[in-house]
């Protein structure tokens, strides 16, 4: 098995020999350190700490999401026209598409090494395979999930109809993602 010494503050990751510029890993760790001034390898998920780590806020969440969907159609009810937003949509979509394609390729670039040397259980399913890397892109999953809500607001001012489908999905998706963080489980 190879070594996976992860939560190194300073040693370079499995996935690290991808070339700098191609690397979801080298750019992650240049934004945090603008954002933070810190490398991201001295960032951890503290539940209670962590923006959005409580069971509270989660909790908060999907309930001001329900209360959107459903007080939202209501005073949609209200409104001669649907409000198109046509331009922030598409801002939006290119957005949350370029997030999804940057934690793909982010997450391809932890697992794949993983998968070759200790095969597809141990990288799904192992409990070693929960590094700090991965717990960074796991969280950014999570906030995405949050972010993801702008979807079903830009589909009320549409006055679109929302099956039951779209809301049971975002909701709890984001619940989902959240127990990962919480019970530390990888897939």
């Amino acid at each position: 098995m190879a070594s996976m010494n992860s939560f190194s503050q300073s040693g370079t990751l499995h996935s690290q020999h991808w070339p700098s510029l191609i690397s979801p890993d080298w750019w992650l760790n240049k934004a945090f350190i603008a954002a933070t001034g810190q490398p991201k390898a001295a960032w951890r998920w503290d539940p209670g700490t962590t923006t959005l780590s409580t069971q509270r806020a989660v909790l908060s969440g999907v309930v001001l999401y329900l209360l959107m969907v459903f007080g939202g159609q209501i005073i949609m009810k209200g409104v001669a026209k649907p409000i198109r937003l046509k331009r922030v949509t598409q801002l939006h979509n290119l957005v949350l598409t370029l997030i999804s394609g940057f934690l793909l390729l982010a997450f391809m670039e932890q697992c794949l090494p993983s998968w070759r040397d200790n095969g597809f259980f141990f990288t799904i399913c192992g409990a070693e395979s929960w590094t700090q890397p991965m717990e960074i892109l796991y969280y950014l999953n999570y906030l995405t999930k949050w972010l993801e809500f702008v979807d079903t607001v830009l589909l009320v001012l549409k006055k679109k109809k929302l099956e039951f489908l779209h809301y049971y999905h975002h909701s709890l998706t984001m619940v989902l993602c959240f127990e990962e963080l919480l019970g530390r489980v990888s897939v």
